[in-house]
Parts: structure tokens; sequence; C-alpha cells
């Protein structure tokens, strides 16, 4: 395994507390609509796990965007603009995922978004290790996104829902 994937943040070097505060707060989504798809009246859980797949399949083109925002960033002083195209490619590839696991709908689309939020974890952990990026931000989106991809596949256990 890559080392850099796991791999902490510098000493001392913590997100900024606003920062936290949202990551957190845009977790609340995730869970309260996994526990009402189990828990809540017979009613309500197909329509909370379409609502927790659309939910992470808006999150997976938010993070799309970010990757974008990094290679925008990076090329404020960079003469080979070229070097950028896989940043650029990748972040666009979370909002097809997301699109897609919206028409499949059910299980598979649950797994989807949650395989795709572990990818772009994936993803900004390695633009964290190239200096893209704070290292914050690696840290955070370790928690948010491992997070998050359990609230997808909560979701899935309990048999999504079909389209």
């Amino acid at each position: 395994m890559d080392r850099t994937f796991l791999a902490s943040h510098p000493q001392g070097m913590r997100a900024p507390l606003w920062a936290e505060r949202l990551g957190l707060a845009g977790l609340i989504p995730f869970f309260g609509l996994a526990a009402l798809g189990w828990f809540g009246p017979a009613a309500s859980q197909a329509p909370a796990l379409l609502a927790l797949l659309a939910y992470g399949a808006t999150i997976l083109s938010f993070l799309g965007g970010i990757v974008w925002g990094f290679a925008i960033a990076d090329t404020r002083n960079e003469a080979d603009l070229g070097r950028h195209a896989p940043l650029f490619i990748l972040g666009v590839l979370p909002q097809l995922l997301g699109w897609g696991a919206l028409l499949v709908g059910g299980r598979a689309g649950h797994l989807a978004v949650a395989a795709g939020l572990v990818a772009m974890l994936w993803l900004d952990r390695r633009i964290v290790a190239e200096g893209r990026a704070p290292g914050w931000y690696g840290a955070l989106r370790l928690r948010l996104s491992l997070l998050a991809a359990l609230a997808m596949l909560a979701g899935a256990l309990q048999g999504g829902v079909a389209p």
C-alpha cells in the first residue's frame, strides 16, 4: 500500500476550525438518511435511501470540483500546463460516477458512490503528497470520506432503492 495514503499531516498542522466543522456537518445527511433508511417508518425508508444516494452523488461532484480547484491553483506559475491534464480529467470522473449511480440506483448505486468516495480519498491524499494541497486537507478528507463511505455502505446493506 502507498504509505502516503494513510500518512498523517505534519505536526501542528490542523485543518481550520471552520473547515472541520463544515466537513463534520456535511456528514449529518449521510448518517441521518442512512439511519432513517434503516430505522425510520416503513414509508420513509425508500425515500431516505434515494435521498442518501442523491446526496452522495452530489458530494462526489463537489469533490471533483475541489480537484479542479487544486489543478487550477497549481497552474498559476507553471509553464507546462499539460502536466495538470490528469487532474482535470480525474476531476470530471466523480460527477459521471455519481450520475451513473443515480441512474442505476439500488445497492449498486450506493456501492458505486461508496467506491467513488474512497477513490477520491486516494486522489486527494495523492494531491497532498505532491504538495498541491495543504497537509491538513488530506487528514480531513481521510476522516470525512471514510465515514461518508460507511454511511453509503449502510444504505447498500439496507437494499438501496431501485431507480
